[in-house]
């Protein structure tokens, strides 16, 4: 099967933070809010979104701003992104394109920064996918554990008969494991995430046979805590994920005869 490069669409956040930047630059806008929803043609809950995610703070320096973006630039992310997905593309067709889009992470960040390498993503079910990083060298390698990470939700999304309303707590549960366990088949153990850490194998059979195994199949937010804990659930933190890693390890264990397809 041929894939065409048109595939992989880049959103121009790139070239739209720069036009932020500069109008603050050159008009000392102070409503900043709504220039960012006007350049980044976006609504308030979309940029409410973006900034849980920890893009970069709207109301920060202007000029701590501009040396961020230009480090971005030279750095040439969005192309290390792109010419990865394409490949990823090429190798593991998916039936839906994919639009992504890179933004800045928030310098105050400490979490992403400390816990995921500088780099926090999400891919949705119609094909988006949004990378948000810390413009440093030193990220490239989680950057790129994440790319696989997050094509693998978009090629296994595009291959599901159902809809997002309609996934159940074991469906995120091995939709995350399989991502994981796909950077590592494709990348190496060197380039997992800290989520399957989060749990021995131990622990992660008694939370499967006693908080998680009952609840797999409810839908909607009351799967948020399971996949990323709850204090007064007994529910650790990351949970979720790492139990997935293990079930879908085990799970791997028992067929060595298949491939990650």
């Amino acid at each position: 099967m041929i894939i065409r490069i048109e595939a992989v669409n880049i959103i121009p956040r790139v070239s739209q933070m720069k036009r932020f930047i500069y109008e603050l630059q050159e008009k000392g806008i102070v409503e900043r809010e709504g220039l960012f929803t006007e350049v980044f043609q976006v609504s308030k809950e979309e940029l409410d979104s973006l900034l849980f995610f920890g893009m970069f703070n709207i109301h920060a320096n202007v000029h701590s701003l501009k040396v961020q973006i230009e480090e971005l630039c030279t750095l040439d992310y969005e192309y290390f992104i792109y010419t990865e997905l394409v490949s990823l593309q090429t190798k593991y067709p998916s039936s839906k394109p994919i639009n992504f889009e890179l933004f800045l992470l928030d310098e105050t960040d400490e979490f992403v920064k400390g816990k995921l390498g500088g780099v926090s993503a999400f891919t949705d079910w119609n094909g988006r996918m949004c990378f948000i990083v810390e413009p440093h060298v030193k990220v490239r390698a989680a950057l790129k554990s994440v790319i696989f990470h997050e094509y693998h939700h978009h090629w296994r999304m595009s291959q599901l008969s159902i809809a997002e309303e309609d996934e159940t707590l074991l469906d995120r549960l091995v939709l995350e494991g399989l991502a994981e366990h796909f950077v590592r088949v494709e990348l190496g153990e060197a380039f997992l995430g800290p989520y399957k850490d989060a749990l021995s194998e131990t622990d992660a059979r008694m939370l499967w046979n006693t908080k998680y195994k009952q609840h797999i199949h409810e839908k909607g937010e009351a799967t948020d805590s399971f996949m990323f804990g709850c204090e007064e659930m007994g529910l650790p933190f990351w949970g979720g994920y790492s139990l997935g890693y293990h079930l879908v390890g085990w799970y791997i264990d028992e067929h060595r005869e298949q491939r990650i397809e």
